[in-house]
């Protein structure tokens, strides 16, 4: 163990993702962009976040429930691979990758698009 060292880490991920490592890395810094320049802008405007926040959270939780029981099948699992409590938490803990991703990305377009009805209330 000690060797584990976040070098190692990345040339184990780079051997087993290949070339898509770099477009989850890619992919990563475009979302968390995208959620830093939505709060900037909610925050330059005044506007509460209360609203994109509350979508985001829905459309990640939704989206990971969705894929729970995807995740066998992506995984190229059994359709009765989620038979224990451990098959079950660790299918979510997978299905929490594209549920993040979900509401990261509804964040940030909800934040960044003008709100027509906002606009005109002020």
């Amino acid at each position: 163990m000690n060797d584990f060292n976040p070098v190692t880490l990345f040339f184990i991920l780079s051997e087993s993702i290949g070339a898509w490592l770099w477009v989850l890395v890619a992919l990563a810094a475009v979302l968390l962009a995208g959620i830093l320049a939505g709060i900037m802008k909610l925050r330059s405007t005044g506007m509460p976040a209360r609203r994109p926040l509350v979508t985001a959270l829905l459309t990640g939780l939704v989206t990971t429930v969705v894929f729970t029981f995807l995740v066998p099948i992506w995984t190229l699992a059994g359709p009765g691979a989620l038979g224990a409590p451990i098959d079950i938490l660790f299918a979510v803990l997978i299905a929490l990758i594209p549920g993040g991703v979900a509401a990261a990305a509804v964040f940030a377009i909800m934040a960044l698009v003008p709100n027509r009805r906002a606009a005109a209330i002020a």
